[in-house]
């Protein structure tokens, strides 16, 4: 048994572990330095909670899963003593001894022969996949050939006033030509039958355009920059969800950028874009980079992320950790879950709607969701407000689903981090609740957290990108069969995430001030609905979407009231 550390020790070594397992902290971070200012959010909670009991054998209670217990190094050590880790006697460290010790012990022998690996961008030829990147292929021609489009994913912005167009459509044109924004026109490609995908540049380069709207009712602002009027804003914005990217043989159109005056003056700004190349963090980096470039600032963004491809596992290795996934989803599918759309694929008109709280009743929900999952820990809670959404509508319609199951995109990225813009990051967290399990919040919510502790304990995201690592080298129609044939078609019950705070460096765009911000995701009929959250300026965001046909306004009603309800909001 080694000695017990003193408690200094102790929190030098709760910072090694927050920084090579879960953030990515800045230069100079110390014991003492805030962790929520680093990026610490609900997900990388919990993943802490479970390394800290992994290397300390203390499993901290909810209750103690507070801000103030977690704000740093410092605090976590002494919550670790609280709750039984036992130390020696020994000094603490005092400002700015932490900063200097944090630093790793390095001789200086290591640093004459090991310098520090710069490792450069890669330039845009042949540029390979992730492992979710061939998932991600397989749905979007699947859409594709379904006439739903493809998997494209829509970031907007609103912005109080029109902002500088000319400065963002010469930013457009001059995009194409600066390393790596060429992927937004690429396509995928394979060099021979039996190679990979690859994204290689386009062999003509589409420019980028800027498409304008504006309401008939406004003053036009837009209309002098060449705005096309329309008469009603909602179907404007229905109409820019359901334009497909095209895909032309020489190049792809991957991107697609909208602004639209709104009848009062203030604008929306919606940037369009293929998740072959990004997941919604890395759209939000990209607005972030588009604005520093408006803004005339350097220090760009990493584009892409290669670290994956240095993992020389071979395929008996990965089978080891991904042939849990099999069992896992035939766990999954022992109780038949339904969804509120169509039993096969469909090409019906996607919606959506948004509903943004005030202050108050965003803190509300706050509040609410730490008497039910904890302080910090909010994914359990707002999952489960949106399974009750669906089962209200169920019952409005008097079927009774033995269950309901959802697919939760999980970042993989390093918290912290900037960048990198392109390629997704991403596993998935799969969960279903029983109907008894639904008849209160608080079971549904508990048993969604027993789910995500066990998915991050079992490592079963790590399970399930070892898995589509496997599933590369099958045709995109082959990787999905095998998909539907393991859920049973349906994929999920309905579509949900919760990416936090928008962007909350992004306050200014072209001119305009950032007054709310929010994605609409892709999503598919089956399930054909989807609800999804984010914050912004202090403000809970809820996005509500549907395929034509899959809910009434009056099932909409009640699937929002429902909601609502659910979250701690009054009507």
């Amino acid at each position: 048994m080694p000695d017990a550390p003193t408690l200094p020790q102790l929190e030098l070594r709760v910072l090694d572990l927050v920084r090579d397992e879960v953030l990515q902290t800045p230069p100079g971070f110390g014991v003492s330095s805030d962790l929520f200012e680093a990026g610490l959010d609900s997900m990388a909670i919990m993943q802490l909670l479970l390394l800290l009991e992994e290397h300390y054998g203390v499993a901290i209670p909810v209750g103690s899963v507070s801000r103030a217990n977690f704000r740093s190094a410092q605090t976590i050590g002494a919550l670790l003593v609280q709750q039984g880790y036992v130390v020696t006697e020994g000094g603490v460290v005092e400002e700015p001894a932490p900063v200097i010790a944090s630093e790793p012990a390095v001789s200086p022998e290591v640093v004459e022969t090991t310098p520090k690996e710069i490792v450069p961008e890669p330039k845009l030829d042949r540029l390979p996949l992730r492992d979710c990147d061939f998932f991600t292929h397989a749905f979007d021609e699947m859409l594709r050939h379904a006439g739903q489009g493809g998997h494209i994913a829509r970031s907007f912005i609103e912005l109080d006033r029109v902002p500088d167009v000319q400065a963002i459509r010469d930013l457009l044109v001059k995009l194409p030509d600066q390393f790596p924004f060429p992927i937004f026109t690429a396509k995928l490609e394979k060099p021979s039958f039996f190679s990979l995908h690859t994204w290689v540049p386009a062999r003509y380069q589409r420019p980028l355009e800027l498409n304008l709207w504006s309401d008939e009712r406004s003053s036009g602002g837009l209309i002098a920059h060449g705005a096309q009027k329309f008469a009603d804003l909602q179907t404007k914005l229905d109409d820019i969800i359901n334009t497909s990217l095209p895909q032309y043989d020489d190049g792809w159109m991957n991107v697609r950028f909208d602004l639209v005056e709104k009848e009062d003056g203030t604008c929306v700004f919606v940037f369009s874009w293929s998740h072959l190349i990004m997941d919604g963090i890395g759209a939000e980096f990209f607005l972030l980079e588009m604005n520093r470039l408006l803004g005339g600032k350097s220090e760009p963004v990493p584009a892409f992320d290669l670290t994956d491809f240095k993992d020389t596992r071979g395929w008996g290795e990965r089978w080891k950790t991904a042939k849990v996934m099999p069992a896992f989803f035939d766990t999954v599918m022992k109780h038949p879950f339904e969804a509120l759309g169509s039993e096969k694929l469909s090409s019906g008109r996607a919606h959506f709607q948004v509903i943004t709280l005030t202050e108050e009743q965003s803190a509300e929900v706050a509040r609410r969701s730490a008497e039910v999952s904890g302080p910090l820990i909010n994914m359990p809670f707002h999952l489960a407000c949106a399974m009750r959404a669906h089962q209200a509508v169920f019952d409005f319609r008097k079927q009774k689903p033995e269950s309901l199951m959802c697919c939760v995109p999980i970042q993989v990225r390093k918290k912290g981090t900037r960048g990198p813009l392109f390629q997704n990051h991403l596993t998935m967290f799969f969960c279903n609740l029983l109907a008894e399990e639904l008849t209160t919040l608080d079971a549904a919510a508990g048993s969604l957290h027993k789910q995500h502790t066990r998915f991050i304990k079992e490592k079963i995201g790590d399970a399930f990108r070892d898995l589509m690592w496997m599933m590369r080298p099958m045709p995109p129609s082959l990787h999905m069969h095998f998909i539907n044939w393991h859920m049973k078609g349906k994929f999920s019950s309905f579509y949900h995430s919760n990416t936090g705070v928008f962007a909350p460096e992004l306050t200014q765009f072209a001119g305009a001030s950032v007054t709310n911000a929010y994605h609409v995701p892709s999503f598919s009929d089956p399930p054909g609905t989807g609800v999804f959250t984010n914050e912004k300026n202090g403000r809970l965001v809820l996005t509500l979407c549907w395929r034509e046909g899959t809910l009434t306004p009056e099932e909409r009603e009640i699937f929002i009231q429902q909601l609502l309800s659910d979250l701690g909001v009054r009507s």
